[in-house]
């Protein structure tokens, strides 16, 4: 057999506690090679077209990447994947740390869980199958709890663990899955999935050898590669030192910056993602107080600057590394103030810095820290979580939803105690709190129409802190992507940086054949996304990807031993994007479906700041992407030609 996988995976039925052992091809992987890419090819296989992503009849699945274990750089996050009980659509979200490299290591590329369990319970996968365990005193505990007490039963601190908090038992919509600690892969809201399913918790531990074909060839690649990783230029370093000074005039002139890898690489190294919290918010990068504010207006050098670089790292105790990772952009932090006061936790990312900041215009770190750890704990969405609280607030602003909605609570731009409550009120399913649970789409329909202006999403999705005014790639990838609402694909700023032409013949042919600005940027962006569909299904991460130029498909080739080409691995990018649209169609989702918010498109443009007057044409620029990837526009998804030339016309 080739090296990178093991070869099999397991399905698991909750109902009766049923296994069945699968292996797949050598065919089969080079198809699909694993993370997502063997997520839709079983799920899609398997699971019956129409089935509610909550019953018993639906598969959630967890999926090692190809290239994780094998020595290959950045390859520790693995996918939580199924239908998404949000979108109605294809469902998936990763995350880091070493749960990846262990469902490895156990015998399996993947594991999957269908039926329904009566009462709850844990899974334990060793090399010797799955055990099913009762869970009934782990119901109720937090994520993090949870883990300890699994490790604490089996003696065994090495074990890996994922699992679901209160807001996964309640069956939230924007619920994750939650391992290590407080890491969560948590978009498209697979923790009600595993909630649905009465599973707490699911534990791996292995101790197996992942083949590799060529293992001296990794050292070689690995060598060559961080020569470069760990050069560290003048340049590189003076512009991370003043970055939050040239994003002032940047914010006020308009004058732009090409980004660089290198910079960016050095500022993950020194801060992590909260370096960017600054830029973002002056530049018009960050949404500000609900996608209707500008940074240096509504709130200012001075809020930023609150939860930013140096501010966040000022709790940072030491630095914190996922499997195989040598960029560490992750901290393990000291928590000062609040419930979990003389505790440790994992440091706020970008994203929850400004779900929880400049989309609400709150500047208190200390309380975004607290908040931080109340949603690890509980596995929820931050991103999904901080927009409904921005949505509750303009709607209540706007006399829409008055203090009997709200239990009394007057909320409020920046009102920090009413924050926390509602955001503990989402989190329990409480008052308001329940309308929010299941993200802001649903909440319209139950507050009214009236407030549809204020639910910022596609596709049910709440939309990330990256503008696409700014950069309408953004917008490409919230409105046409398989899973809308989503920031980790590509962009125009990603695919410049992913340097994707530089990688694959196909994709320099297919840029340089391009008429026009915005066909060049799309066309760019598709080979960005194709890169993706290889970096997310070899477990690799979009830090990485974004920092340097991984070698891609030398480490592919180098692990399997397949020798296949540059071009031959774009075309499977292209294979599993197209896939898993292909699931949405199948699904009923249609493209109006995933409609991107207005005010995310600029329809009623902003008067001030950086995006002054922008607008963006999601029209011209779904037409140039489908027309690009050779999807339908009344579908919107592959045509039935496009998916037999891809070899994925079993779901026709």
């Amino acid at each position: 057999m080739p090296g990178g996988y093991m070869g099999k995976y397991c399905v698991v039925n909750l109902t009766d506690g049923a296994t069945e052992t699968v292996e797949p091809s050598d065919e089969f992987y080079r198809k699909y090679l694993s993370g997502y890419g063997i997520g839709a090819a079983v799920i899609a296989q398997r699971q019956k077209q129409g089935v509610d992503p909550l019953s018993s009849e639906s598969h959630l699945g967890f999926c090692s990447g190809l290239l994780t274990g094998s020595g290959a750089l950045f390859s520790g996050r693995f996918m939580v994947v199924g239908k998404s009980p949000l979108t109605g659509g294809w469902g998936d979200a990763n995350a880091g740390g070493f749960f990846s490299r262990e469902l490895k290591k156990a015998g399996y590329d993947a594991v999957f869980f269908t039926g329904r369990a009566e009462k709850p319970v844990w899974a334990y996968l060793t090399e010797k199958g799955v055990e099913i365990r009762d869970a009934s005193a782990l119901w109720g505990k937090d994520a993090i709890e949870t883990e300890e007490l699994i490790r604490d039963k089996l003696g065994d601190r090495r074990v890996q663990i994922a699992a679901i908090g209160r807001a996964g038992e309640k069956i939230s919509l924007i619920s994750g899955v939650v391992t290590d600690g407080g890491r969560i892969a948590a978009r498209s809201g697979l923790g009600a999935v595993m909630g649905s399913k009465g599973l707490k918790a699911f534990a791996v531990r292995g101790k197996q050898k992942i083949p590799v074909a060529e293992p001296d060839r990794i050292k070689t690649i690995n060598k060559k590669f961080m020569k470069e990783f760990n050069e560290s230029k003048v340049a590189d370093r003076l512009s991370v030192r003043f970055m939050n000074f040239s994003s002032r005039i940047i914010s006020r002139t308009g004058i732009s910056i090409p980004a660089q890898a290198s910079t960016l690489r050095e500022l993950y190294k020194r801060y992590g993602t909260p370096g960017l919290t600054v830029y973002s918010a002056l530049t018009g990068d960050m949404p500000i107080k609900n996608w209707d504010g500008v940074g240096y207006l509504d709130y200012t050098l001075d809020s930023a600057a609150k939860n930013s670089d140096e501010s966040v790292i000022r709790y940072q105790k030491r630095k914190y590394a996922c499997h195989s990772c040598p960029l560490a952009c992750g901290g393990i932090i000291d928590i000062k103030k609040g419930r979990y006061s003389g505790t440790e936790g994992h440091k706020p990312e970008y994203e929850t810095l400004g779900a929880f900041g400049g989309l609400l215009l709150h500047d208190d770190l200390d309380t975004i820290i607290e908040i931080n750890e109340m949603c690890n704990r509980a596995g929820i969405d931050t991103i999904s979580t901080g927009t409904c609280i921005a949505f509750a607030t303009e709607c209540f602003l706007k006399g829409i939803i008055d203090e009997k909605i709200t239990d009394g609570l007057k909320l409020g731009w920046g009102k920090s105690d009413e924050i926390v409550k509602l955001t503990e009120m989402i989190i329990q399913r409480e008052g308001l709190g329940d309308i929010l649970a299941d993200g802001v789409k649903r909440a319209v329909e139950k507050i009214g129409p009236d407030s549809a202006e204020f639910a910022m999403h596609a596709g049910g999705q709440e939309l990330p802190m990256h503008d696409s005014r700014l950069d309408p790639g953004y917008g490409i990838a919230y409105q046409c992507e398989p899973t809308p609402g989503r920031h980790t694909i590509s962009c125009f700023l990603y695919a410049n940086l992913f340097n994707v032409e530089k990688i694959f013949p196909e994709a320099r042919r297919m840029v340089r054949g391009a008429k026009g600005k915005i066909a060049k940027n799309v066309r760019r962006y598709t080979a960005g996304t194709f890169y993706m569909q290889l970096i997310n299904s070899g477990g690799m991460c979009l830090f990485g990807a974004l920092t340097s130029r991984i070698p891609i498909v030398e480490y592919l080739n180098a692990v399997t031993g397949w020798g296949l080409s540059a071009d031959d691995y774009f075309r499977t990018g292209e294979r599993i994007l197209s896939l898993r649209k292909a699931f949405n169609v199948r699904e009923g989702i249609k493209p109006e479906d995933q409609k991107l918010s207005d005010r995310a498109m600029g329809k009623l443009p902003l008067k001030e700041g950086p995006l002054k007057n922008v607008t963006i044409d999601m029209d011209a620029l779904q037409s140039e992407f489908f027309q690009t990837v050779g999807w339908d526009p009344a579908t919107g998804g592959p045509t039935r030609e496009k998916m037999k030339e891809l070899g994925i016309d079993m779901l026709t």
